[in-house]
């Protein structure tokens, strides 16, 4: 506790702690900064604000560091927004399908993921019963022979307030709740529901998850392999339009509830760019702030893709790299009172190769930047990647110096 209190007193004042309260510095050493001007933890013989290279953390980021001090992830919230359109049961070889492929592979991902981890589940479409007049073809096509009345309106499955109440609410995985969402899921394995109602579904599912404030970083997951379709009405024409969903991710997105995009199929292309999936799957993971890179926009690979090519090893992938990064590269730091200097923040990062200072990058390509608010912050590209490929790399804030930037 009076590590925290320390923090925030050096994030708001920049400014030393009392004798009672000791700066610890990254070797585990007190330290706090004298009138010599060395840095907490050490030794300041180190090369100045400028070198990023290994050694001591304080030292070599900041020789006049009033506090080194180790942070912890951010407690991660995933809520799984999963398609169960009739599409879904096309198959991928000769007996599995997209859903029968997909929902092993969020059951292997929940089971893996730490009991720490808050998950919930959604579906869609929803509202509406499943029907019974469109089938999959010997030729793995989609057959209707409905007649009238027997496909639902848009009343329920197009309404966002119909997402707003989830499958599976929001809890920690225990076993028991993991057999939840498990179970909730297997429940649609024979229905076929119509439509791909996606901006209504992920509107619905974002304003659930902003609505419970929950601590940590939330994200939702949207698991789909369509476009919006059957939401159209004569008031309302343009309904299926992909600039909906796009508007309510970077909405979401500003207010702290990102949106990351698995696309099932996602390659399969059109010589339509308005009708393709990867390009507008692309998009709506860039409008909810879960690019895959910087400049992914450009080759339109911003979410993930899976395909029938490596179907599962391609969705495990996804899913372990989106659980990673949600519970491994952000990370929490003290909400300060009165005016921060949030230019006088570095973070490094140390493994068994040293201690390297990374550079805040508001690109995102690249470094570390706020989270929104400023109470967390998050580690982009290369950074991020060495986190979760090391459980054992330490992160820490070194206060007292200017920021180094890309």
């Amino acid at each position: 506790m009076k590590r925290s209190l320390c923090l925030l007193a050096l994030l708001a004042f920049g400014s030393g702690c009392s004798d009672s309260d000791p700066i610890i510095g990254s070797d585990g050493e007190e330290g706090a900064s004298d009138d010599d001007g060395e840095g907490a933890g050490g030794d300041t013989s180190g090369s100045g604000a400028g070198d990023q290279g290994a050694g001591g953390a304080g030292p070599e980021v900041c020789p006049e560091a009033t506090g080194v001090y180790p942070v912890e992830p951010a407690g991660s919230n995933l809520l799984f927004l999963l398609d169960r359109s009739g599409s879904m049961h096309l198959r991928v070889g000769a007996t599995d399908t997209r859903w029968t492929l997909t929902s092993a592979g969020l059951a292997n991902i929940l089971v893996s993921m730490p009991d720490s981890t808050v998950a919930g589940l959604a579906m869609f479409p929803s509202g509406d019963q499943p029907v019974t007049c469109c089938e999959v073809t010997s030729g793995n096509f989609i057959d209707c022979n409905c007649a009238t009345g027997e496909l639902p309106d848009t009343t329920n499955r197009c309404d966002a307030s119909t997402y707003q109440s989830l499958a599976v609410g929001m809890d920690t995985l225990d076993s028991a709740h993991e057999q939840q969402i498990i179970s909730s899921v297997s429940a649609s394995d024979t229905e076929f529901y119509w439509g791909t109602p996606l901006a209504p579904a992920l509107s619905g599912t974002l304003d659930a998850a902003l609505s419970m404030s929950m601590p940590g970083v939330t994200s939702v997951v949207l698991l789909t392999d369509g476009l919006p379709t059957s939401c159209d009405t004569t008031s309302d024409p343009s309904a299926n339009d992909i600039q909906r969903a796009l508007d309510v991710a970077a909405s979401a997105a500003a207010s702290g509830v990102r949106t990351y995009v698995v696309g099932i199929d996602g390659e399969a292309a059109s010589s339509d760019p308005a009708t393709d999936l990867a390009i507008n799957l692309s998009q709506l993971a860039a409008a909810g702030g879960t690019a895959l890179y910087a400049g992914c926009e450009s080759l339109n690979e911003c979410a993930y893709l899976v395909n029938v090519d490596n179907f599962e090893d391609a969705l495990a992938s996804a899913l372990e790299s989106i659980a990673l990064e949600a519970a491994s590269c952000t990370f929490e730091l003290p909400t300060p009172n009165g005016t921060p200097d949030y230019d006088a923040v570095n973070i490094t990062v140390t493994n068994d190769d040293g201690t390297q200072a990374i550079p805040r990058d508001t690109s995102h390509a690249n470094g570390w930047d706020y989270f929104q608010g400023k109470d967390k912050v998050q580690l982009y590209g290369e950074a991020c990647e060495l986190l979760k490929s090391d459980a054992t790399a330490k992160v820490e804030v070194v206060v007292g110096c200017q920021t180094l930037e890309n």
